[in-house]
C-alpha cells in the first residue's frame, strides 16, 4: 500500500461524470426520484445495448449488459482516455452457478458459458467491443468492492498512470439457494463514475474516502443494504456520510459540493 495513503487514511476525488442503471431506473431524472424515494428498482433487467455488435450482444449477460450501458454512457462525448476499472462483489457467478448445476446433472459444461464466466468478463468484452486498448483492471474486494476501485483509481491517478479513470460497480443478487447468506447486493444495478484528481477540477463534486482500522470490534449492523447504492443515493441526495463496516475496516463515505 502506497505509505502517503496509508498515513492518511483518507483519499479525495473529482467525480466528473456519472451514469447508472437498475432496472426500472434508466437515465438520470429517474436516478434522482429514487435518492429522494420517489421510484424503486424493479422491473426486468433489459438494459439498452443496440450500441453493441450484434454477436457480441449475443454473448452478453444481463449483468455484463448493464456494465456496458453505464460505462458507454460516462464515455459518451469524453475527450481522455481513462483508465478502466471494473468492480464487482459476485461477477458473472449466477453464469458460473449455471455451469455447475449441469455438471451436478452429469451434463458437459458449455464452453462458451464458461468462457464468459470470469471475473473480468465485462472489462475484456468492453474493450474488445470498443477496440480500445486503455489500461483496463476487474476488482473484486468482497464487501469492500467499491472502497476498493475507488483505492485503485486514486492509486492511478496520483501515480500518474493516467489523467482520468473510469469506475464501473456491476452486481446481481446471488443465486435463490443462498437466500439465507448475508450480503451486500440485493438489487441488480450498476454505476460509472468517471473520476479525476481534485487538483484539475476545483469547482466540481468531489467525493471522500476514509477508512479507520483502529475501532475494530464485533461486526455491526451499521452498514447499509446495498451500500455500493447508497454512496450514489448521497451523491444525488446528498445527506450524511454512508459507512461500510467490513468487520476489518471501517469505511466512510462523504462528499463536497462545488460550494464547500
Amino acid at each position: 500500500m502506497n505509505k502517503e495513503m496509508n498515513a492518511q487514511n483518507s483519499i479525495e476525488l473529482v467525480v466528473s461524470r456519472w451514469s447508472a442503471w437498475a432496472p426500472g431506473l434508466t437515465d438520470q431524472a429517474a436516478w434522482r426520484e429514487w435518492a429522494s424515494g420517489r421510484r424503486e428498482i424493479e422491473g426486468p433487467v433489459k438494459p439498452d445495448v443496440k450500441f453493441v455488435d450484434a454477436m457480441m450482444r449475443r454473448r452478453l449477460s444481463s449483468l455484463t449488459r448493464m456494465a456496458f450501458r453505464v460505462a458507454a454512457d460516462c464515455l459518451s462525448d469524453e475527450d481522455s482516455s481513462p483508465v478502466h476499472i471494473f468492480c464487482s462483489r459476485y461477477g458473472e457467478y449466477n453464469r458460473t452457478f449455471g455451469i455447475l448445476s449441469e455438471l451436478s446433472k452429469g451434463e458437459p459444461a458449455s464452453a462458451a458459458a464458461f468462457s464468459m464466466s470470469v471475473h473480468n468478463t465485462a472489462a475484456s468484452l468492453f474493450s474488445i467491443d470498443r477496440h480500445d486498448t486503455s489500461i483496463s483492471t476487474s476488482l473484486a474486494g468482497g464487501e469492500a468492492t467499491p472502497e476498493t476501485a475507488f483505492v485503485e483509481a486514486w492509486t492511478f491517478l496520483t501515480s500518474g498512470e493516467a489523467s482520468s479513470a473510469l469506475v464501473v460497480y456491476h452486481d446481481e443478487p446471488l443465486p435463490e439457494i443462498y437466500r439465507r447468506q448475508i450480503t451486500t447486493v440485493a438489487h441488480p444495478a450498476a454505476f460509472a463514475l468517471v473520476l479525476r484528481l481534485p487538483d484539475t477540477e476545483r469547482d466540481a463534486f468531489r467525493l471522500s474516502l476514509n477508512w479507520d482500522g483502529n475501532r475494530l470490534s464485533a461486526k455491526t449492523a451499521n452498514s447499509p443494504s446495498d451500500p455500493a447504492l447508497q454512496v450514489l443515493r448521497m451523491m444525488l441526495a446528498g445527506g450524511g456520510p454512508v459507512r461500510v463496516d467490513t468487520g476489518r475496516l471501517v469505511w466512510e463515505w462523504s462528499q463536497n459540493s462545488a460550494t464547500d
